[in-house]
């Protein structure tokens, strides 16, 4: 993509693609670079470097450019019976540009595409089974075994503070459960595993989420909050992920103000179960992404109104999260 010079814009010459060039025009050889409040994938298919901005999916999510050498993963939940807006992640790998993901279907810029599709073949893998899960017929949870790896995974506990702010139940120990259900001692399906998964709950805070109600990420903050907020219409929640060379140092969620949610051991009625949503959540969290709908599988990517069944791991899960701790 040529660059503008800041001539041509006193001109008024009609630009769609936000790029600058420096002043005198970039050395010879130098990529361009986008930057503003809409780049969008045309733009970044177009090779161009990116230091800052936001990122703009055609479904509409936003994402603060991470910094160089991060990739930021947006990891959603559905409501059963609603568009699933897909896995997302966003690289940052300095000169090359921007590789970004949905689900298996790479973008953006092709040397940066190439640089992570290699590094994400290291670092991730769907177990072998994977394919047998997309056929019609529903799944046992302790038949299945697939699973897949998101690419990182955790070198410490996870420190995390949650925000009541709008919370429409009190969801800490509820969420918290969500994350249990993944570390230490794990046992379903007659599989028993120990894992070194961890998390520690510091307190309630006030500082905001970086998940964005469009279902994007915002800017990393360097600590982990979780908490309520408005989200699109079908999504139940958000993780966000922010990684470096496949180690995870910041997530966040966001969990949806509009739907309605039990927080209770028991549930009733059209309200989603929020610690069967936690545990789908956490299991981002920790590095797993999703499996067929028809898994049977808490990783399946949408959840039905007080499906209490998501709380339990089913063999897939197991084997996961074995894998990755």
């Amino acid at each position: 993509m040529a660059p503008v010079t800041a001539g041509a814009v006193v001109l008024g010459i009609a630009v769609t693609a936000i790029v600058v060039s420096s002043v005198g025009g970039p050395p010879a050889g130098a990529a361009p670079s986008c930057r503003g409040d809409r780049i969008t994938i045309a733009e970044l298919s177009g090779g161009c470097a990116v230091s800052s901005g936001t990122v703009v999916l055609p479904d509409g999510r936003r994402f603060t450019v991470p910094r160089a050498g991060t990739t930021v993963s947006a990891l959603p939940v559905a409501s059963a019976g609603a568009i699933d807006p897909g896995d997302v992640s966003i690289t940052n790998t300095g000169p090359a540009g921007l590789a970004v993901r949905i689900d298996h279907v790479w973008t953006g810029s092709p040397a940066a595409v190439r640089k992570e599709r290699a590094a994400a073949h290291r670092r991730s893998a769907v177990t072998s089974a994977a394919a047998a899960a997309t056929t019609a017929k529903p799944a046992s949870s302790c038949s299945n075994k697939t699973y897949t790896k998101l690419g990182f995974r955790w070198a410490a506990p996870i420190d995390w503070s949650y925000n009541p702010g709008g919370q429409k139940v009190a969801g800490a120990t509820v969420i918290r459960a969500g994350a249990d259900a993944w570390t230490g001692a794990v046992a379903a399906c007659g599989k028993s595993v120990t894992t070194t998964a961890g998390e520690r709950l510091l307190g309630n805070t006030t500082q905001a989420i970086g998940v964005t109600a469009t279902g994007g990420c915002g800017a990393s903050s360097g600590a982990s909050v979780i908490g309520w907020g408005s989200l699109k219409s079908g999504t139940l929640a958000v993780t966000c992920v922010w990684s470096r060379s496949g180690v995870a140092i910041e997530v966040d969620q966001r969990y949806s103000t509009a739907a309605a949610w039990s927080g209770t051991t028991t549930c009733s009625g059209a309200r989603f179960d929020l610690r069967g949503v936690a545990t789908h959540e956490w299991g981002h969290a920790f590095g797993l992404g999703h499996t067929a709908q028809n898994s049977g599988l808490v990783m399946k990517p949408a959840s039905t109104t007080c499906e209490v069944g998501q709380r339990t791991l089913g063999l897939g899960d197991v084997l996961g999260i074995d894998a990755l701790y």
